[in-house]
């Protein structure tokens, strides 16, 4: 009696799993908060969605900062939404794995053929693979297994896309400065070829004077067509990341100005054992490990006895007498024994466990490079900050006075000018590369490092 009771729990279990993707997607939104990312969200019909949309329009249709532009990416890119389907089809798989097979019924109907009998033979059998019922809890585990491969791809891929926004966001403030640098040259290299060609209506300067300062002025006209080009292009590169199409493509704008540089670098003497801690795609490895490990668990026990069908029978002999019995059908491994299965399965263990040392070799690797890109990035961003930039302004200001006392010409002035304007130029991207590689080196370990995300500038 306990046991046909457990039988009808086990049957109820199995009928009444959910397959809805929430619980694994609220797991995922968890794992990216703990690495500093943002918020996830998932449009599924639900009275939340017209909450996000009404933000999404908010950030669009003002000044977007990074930040901004992260959380409408993460709520807004496609390609993020469907790697979130990964949940769907892992949630669908795992319930799957815990459903029992279907019995069959089957039915043999029997006519005399010859003689003076009209009996009709007749056969009714139910059969169930008990098999099934026995290796449930480790089809469940190899499922489940895969669910948290599931997860932590769709965590990484979060995290992924916002290492990405960040990095095209910096490198737009960057483009846009760079355009407002290009027309300081520009205003300097104009006033100097203009200067030129009064000079030459005097005859004071010479022809060949007049064209090196024309072309240095259409090279100034040349190089701002460039930048504002690449304003152009970085600004599709942040809407394909963020999702933006049609009017709010173009609503939205961002501050020219990088982030500060800060003062130092986060703690960077742990960042290795962080990311191998952390980081989402090695953890989806090990799950996957996992999975094939309880796999060739599973073909273990189905190699012994492929196929057991147990059930019952009933019908009529030839004397009309009904006659009731159990079935069973077994499934002889004479010519298949399963060795191909399990030799599979045990490569697929063993090609998983390398794969996830390589993983582990490279993201090491990884972010040693990256952590010391970062340190000199910072270090000449501080040199041209702290040293390069004050020596450019000095040689201005002192070309200033000399021109001043009439101890220097108009161009040396104008070319000092120059100078000091490239010289911010060069600062700009030091700044723009440091904010780059420090996205990357986020990315690299797994998350924000100890949540030193880049402050905007107050305007």
């Amino acid at each position: 009696m306990k046991s046909a009771r457990w039988l009808w729990v086990v049957l109820a279990a199995t009928g009444c799993a959910s397959v809805s993707p929430k619980p694994s997607f609220d797991d995922v939104s968890a794992l990216v908060a703990q690495r500093g990312g943002g918020r996830i969200h998932w449009d599924q019909g639900t009275p939340a969605d017209e909450q996000v949309r009404a933000r999404v329009h908010d950030l669009v249709t003002g000044t977007l900062t990074p930040d901004g532009a992260v959380e409408v990416a993460l709520l807004r890119n496609q390609g993020l939404v469907a790697t979130y389907e990964e949940l769907g089809i892992a949630q669908a798989d795992l319930v799957q794995a815990g459903l029992l097979r279907n019995p069959s019924f089957g039915a043999r109907v029997r006519f005399p053929s010859s003689g003076p009998g009209t009996f009709v033979d007749t056969e009714f059998s139910v059969a169930q693979d008990f098999l099934d019922l026995f290796t449930l809890p480790l089809r469940k585990r190899v499922a489940a297994a895969q669910l948290d491969a599931a997860k932590a791809r769709v965590g990484s891929s979060a995290l992924e896309l916002t290492a990405q926004v960040r990095q095209a966001m910096v490198t737009l403030q960057a483009a846009q400065a760079t355009v407002e640098v290009r027309k300081l040259v520009l205003e300097a290299q104009s006033a100097a070829a203009e200067l030129r060609a009064r000079q030459r209506a005097v005859g004071n300067v010479s022809d060949l004077d007049v064209i090196h300062e024309q072309a240095f002025f259409e090279q100034g006209k040349f190089d701002l067509g460039q930048a504002e080009g690449q304003v152009v292009a970085q600004l599709e590169q942040v809407n394909r990341l963020l999702g933006l199409w049609g009017p709010e493509s173009a609503s939205w704008k961002v501050e020219s100005k990088l982030p500060d540089l800060p003062e130092k670098d986060p703690p960077l003497d742990h960042v290795e054992s962080l990311a191998i801690g952390r980081r989402l795609d090695l953890l989806a490895v090990r799950a996957e490990g996992q999975a094939l490990e309880e796999a060739a668990s599973l073909t273990g026990v189905s190699r012994v006895i492929p196929v057991l069908q147990a059930g019952v029978s009933t019908g009529r002999d030839a004397e009309g007498t009904r006659v009731t019995g159990p079935e069973l059908s077994v499934e002889l491994p004479i010519f298949d024994q399963g060795q191909a299965r399990t030799a599979r399965v045990l490569a697929q263990v063993r090609q998983a466990r390398a794969r996830q040392a390589e993983l582990a070799v490279n993201i090491r690797s990884e972010v040693r490079a990256l952590r010391n890109r970062l340190v000199v990035a910072h270090r000449s961003a501080e040199h041209y900050r702290t040293v390069l930039l004050p020596l450019r302004e000095k040689a201005l200001k002192e070309s200033q006075l000399r021109y001043s006392a009439m101890l220097l010409g108009v161009f040396q002035l104008l070319q000092a000018r120059r100078e000091q304007i490239e010289g911010y130029r060069s600062y700009l991207e030091t700044v723009r590369d440091y904010w780059i590689t420090r996205a990357e080196l986020e990315r690299a370990s797994g998350g924000s490092l100890d949540g030193q995300l880049p402050q905007e500038r107050k305007p």
